[in-house]
């Protein structure tokens, strides 16, 4: 069995960036990364890290320095919290402060995300002191509308909205109201760029997933052959969800022994 090439981060002009080990000879590792520089350094140097998980989006020394711009200690999160950061998850940091004599308290939502002109970076969303109004509820040039604040407040749902940069850039995002920092936050939207299990999204995929809606989609393994189940996206938690038809169906036939029609699903096939 072909051995799988060793992936690691490396920071390169103030930017840890992911590369790929081609070769190692003399103490030193041989790496290209993606944009196809290489070149030759040491493992035990502090500008090399290897990926440890799957899961694994950011460096964890790039988590550390990211935090450290934020006045958050590293050592005193929780490893999980740290792995978590490192996947891209946000978190939901509560600390206190003194300031003129009296103990005051911060709060922010915190995600390490990745900017294609700055590389990775910190996003950082601090708690409002009251809860967002209509008037106040915009992001990337967009205003939410009367109907899309309604949903995204008292129905609990995620918006697909087209933002846009001052120099023109469209592009879509979801975005949905977060109790924690009493605001709206935003998270990229579903596209034929995105990955579900080694294959692009359709353009129709992408759209039903990102609208909150659940489709039928076959997964492949060549363990367990082609298998079908539903599937909806979680932009909070940026994760699909599967769960097996055969199950769900299972689940509806429980919750209604005495029909003897089957209810049809309320998912979508694409």
């Amino acid at each position: 069995m072909e051995k799988q090439a060793e992936k690691v981060f490396v920071k390169v002009n103030q930017r840890w960036q992911r590369a790929t080990v081609t070769g190692e000879k003399d103490g030193k590792v041989s790496v290209m990364t993606n944009d196809g520089q290489s070149f030759k350094l040491t493992r035990n140097k502090k500008w090399f890290e290897p990926i440890e998980s799957q899961d694994q989006k950011f460096a964890y020394r790039d988590v550390r320095e990211q935090l450290e711009g934020q006045y958050i200690s590293y050592k005193k999160l929780a490893p999980n919290v740290r792995t978590n950061l490192t996947e891209g998850q946000e978190y939901f940091h509560e600390s206190t402060y003194i300031s003129d004599g009296e103990l005051k308290e911060s709060a922010k939502m915190i995600q390490m995300v990745y900017d294609r002109n700055l590389g990775s970076r910190m996003d950082v969303q601090f708690r409002r002191n009251e809860m967002v109004t209509l008037d106040d509820a915009w992001a990337y040039n967009h205003s939410f509308s009367a109907d899309e604040f309604e949903r995204m407040v008292d129905k609990k749902e995620f918006v697909l909205f087209q933002g846009s940069t001052n120099d023109g850039e469209v592009f879509q995002k979801l975005a949905y109201y977060e109790p924690k920092v009493q605001d709206i936050r935003t998270k990229p939207a579903l596209s034929t760029n995105t990955y579900f299990y080694g294959q692009k999204l359709t353009a129709k995929q992408a759209d039903v997933l990102n609208r909150g809606q659940e489709l039928e989609m076959v997964i492949k393994s060549k363990v367990h052959g082609n298998k079908p189940y539903m599937v909806s996206w979680s932009p909070r938690r940026q994760t699909f969800i599967t769960k097996k038809v055969d199950l769900e169906k299972a689940k509806k036939l429980e919750v209604n022994p005495g029909e003897k029609k089957k209810s049809r699903s309320r998912g979508m096939k694409v």
